[in-house]
């Protein structure tokens, strides 16, 4: 493991976990955690402004990103579910509801996250940390699209 990969995880790990309304504005990484437990694995330019974006009420599908893909994993009792498209899907009420649900219980998740300033370091952060916390494959998949 490279050293840099080493520090920034010791920083990570040494950091405590913070409420939304203390979320800090900076460029970075963050994770979700539900039950003290690691569940998500995100980056951002405004870590603030991306956690709000992800547990806003009027936020839809395509900012709240995974509380959809947690309401998809929920919803999907068929494979015929997964070759909907993303509007279709948000078109039934049911699954809306459940949309909801996830934003509201994300919103009340505590959040950890280290400051980068480099992209490219982001970049390859991101996947690292979402496999040693264990969040790979099951909510973040990296999938190409």
């Amino acid at each position: 493991m490279d050293i840099l990969f080493k520090d920034l995880l010791n920083e990570f790990e040494k950091s405590s976990t913070i409420k939304r309304e203390e979320l800090p504005k900076y460029r970075g990484i963050y994770v979700f955690y539900e039950n003290d437990r690691p569940i998500y694995v995100g980056r951002a330019n405004n870590i603030r402004s991306r956690i709000q974006w992800h547990t806003r009420k009027s936020s839809g599908s395509e900012s709240a990103s995974f509380a959809f893909n947690l309401a998809k994993m929920e919803f999907e009792n068929n494979d015929e579910t997964t070759k909907r498209k993303r509007a279709d899907l948000m078109a039934i009420s049911e699954f809306r509801e459940i949309f909801d649900k996830h934003k509201l219980n994300l919103s009340n998740c505590k959040i950890k996250c280290i400051e980068i300033e480099n992209d490219a370091l982001q970049t390859m952060f991101e996947p690292y940390l979402s496999i040693k916390l264990g969040t790979y494959p099951i909510n973040n998949t990296f999938e190409n699209h």
